[in-house]
Formats: structure tokens, sequence, C-alpha cells
């Protein structure tokens, strides 16, 4: 078990199938703000602390696929509110009661 103070500036952040994400940059909130560097973008990268698995010495390890960019998720959130399936907001996000979904009648329509 780790808690989030034990996550500090400049450790190597790798992911659980052994590939090198980044390295930290500092622990903002919920998540781990990488250094810029080693991203093509040139932006920084954040990965959520409840995507992190562990943390041993100087390096942390992540859940693959969770490295992303302030930028990505704002444009997945536009997406979502600018889709046709959220304009009638009436129905519950993951259903109604009794929509036979199999998600013990709160799954997705």
């Amino acid at each position: 078990m780790f808690t989030a103070q034990q996550i500090r500036h400049g450790m190597t952040v790798n992911d659980t199938h052994g590939l090198h994400i980044g390295t930290v940059d500092k622990v903002r909130d919920y998540v781990v703000e990488l250094t810029r560097e080693g991203f093509a973008d040139g932006l920084h990268h954040f990965v959520p602390l409840a995507a992190v698995t562990n943390v041993d010495g100087n390096a942390m390890l992540v859940d693959p696929g969770h490295a992303t960019t302030i930028e990505a998720v704002e444009g997945a959130v536009a997406y979502a509110r600018g889709h046709p399936s959220m304009t009638n907001r009436s129905d519950a996000v993951f259903g109604t009661p009794g929509d036979a979904s199999g998600m013990g009648g709160w799954g997705a329509r």
C-alpha cells in the first residue's frame, strides 16, 4: 500500500507492462502531473492517483493507458456534452430501473 505523499518529483513512471511513461513533476489533488520531457506534444500529461498501483523507491507503477493531457480530457467532456444522447437528460445516465440491461436495473440503453 502507498500514499500520495510517497510520490515525489523526479520519480520514474512505468506502466504494469514495463513501458516507461514519464517522470513525476508534482502531485495535484487527485492526479500526478508528469514532466513535459519525453512527450512529442510538449504538454504536461497527467495520471489519476487511482491508476497508481505501487510506489517503490524512486519508481511509480501505473495501470496502462492512463497518462493523458488535460486537453484530451476537456475534448472528451466537450464531445460527450455535445453528443445527441445528452440532449434529453430526463433519463438517468446509466439507464432506468427495469430496462433489462443486466446491470441491476440501471444499465445503459
